[in-house]
């Protein structure tokens, strides 16, 4: 189901959702020259928080400099901008996107005098991959993971994600859930929008970040949470070794914690009461919505 916001942040301004419109010639549009990111706040006992705000700013102005954008604002100036929006929204739990993009409107390869716009959206987002109480159903797509040398992997260019889009498209008509992909040399790299992470006899893995992957903050999150009493090995992951995993699960800001049951045909116990995946799924619960004091310096409480 989709939620439209009654507002939403565009250039310096508040505006209704509906008269937020870019013209039809607006150079992202047609080649795919804009970045964004993926936010989310959740109800607490002590009220709204957002999830690594300013891990999540910083990216946004990192992808902001890779792809040689001048946001014309401070990373304070959008923090702000998305705290006012989830006010001005009244969200609890919602998702949060900024997004800038090249609105230029010419058409041309390169836009003279570039001109950027940025807009915030603020809304409801249903559970990304669907009921995962018995784990999600993948496949290993046929598409590989655009390498770091082609695109960087470390921004998020809206451009970038057409892969992504092919993969879970190609994904959901053999009927499963999502997508794994594979880096140029065969080995594992990510979900279309998530990290992955898999687990052999009580170990827990990932591709480390030498694989053309994101950076992610739910990745890293991840990470931490687990360095003292299990810590994460980040290695290059074969994928005979991800179908032989006896667990797995999707990391990410939209799909949060997503339990994977089952690679290909091969089925894991992922989803299994006592699972470490369910471990890390209820722990990461436990982390954004306020009940773990450890990391409570994650969340950004919306006054």
């Amino acid at each position: 189901m989709a939620y439209k916001p009654e507002f939403v942040w565009m250039d310096g301004k508040t505006i209704e959702f509906e008269k937020a419109n870019v013209s039809i010639l607006t150079h992202a549009l047609h080649y795919g020259t804009g970045i964004f990111e993926g936010i989310r706040s959740y109800q607490t006992d002590d009220g709204v928080a957002i999830f690594r705000l300013d891990d999540h700013v910083k990216r946004f102005f990192q992808s902001a400099n890779i792809y040689r954008m001048d946001l014309g604002y401070t990373p304070d100036q959008i923090r702000e901008a998305i705290i006012s929006m989830i006010v001005k929204n009244k969200n609890t739990d919602s998702y949060i996107r900024p997004l800038a993009f090249y609105a230029n409107s010419r058409l041309g390869l390169h836009p003279n005098e570039p001109r950027i716009s940025v807009a915030i959206i603020t809304t409801k987002l249903d559970l990304y991959l669907g009921k995962s109480e018995d784990g999600i159903r993948v496949k290993i797509s046929p598409w590989r993971k655009i390498d770091s040398t082609a695109i960087p992997s470390m921004a998020k260019g809206t451009g970038q994600y057409l892969s992504s889009y092919l993969s879970s498209h190609d994904a959901k008509m053999d009927g499963y859930n999502e997508a794994v992909l594979l880096d140029k040399s065969g080995f594992v790299a990510e979900g279309p929008g998530e990290n992955i992470f898999s687990v052999k006899d009580g170990r827990i893995y990932t591709p480390s970040l030498e694989s053309p992957i994101l950076a992610g903050i739910t990745r890293d999150s991840v990470i931490r949470m687990f360095e003292h009493e299990n810590p994460v090995i980040e290695k290059r992951v074969g994928l005979s070794e991800l179908l032989t995993s006896d667990e797995a699960f999707f990391a990410g800001t939209a799909a949060e914690i997503t339990p994977i049951s089952e690679i290909s045909g091969y089925k894991l116990s992922s989803a299994k009461k006592g699972s470490i995946a369910e471990t890390v799924k209820d722990r990461y619960f436990k982390v954004v919505r306020g009940k773990d004091s450890k990391y409570r310096h994650w969340l950004t409480f919306v006054e």
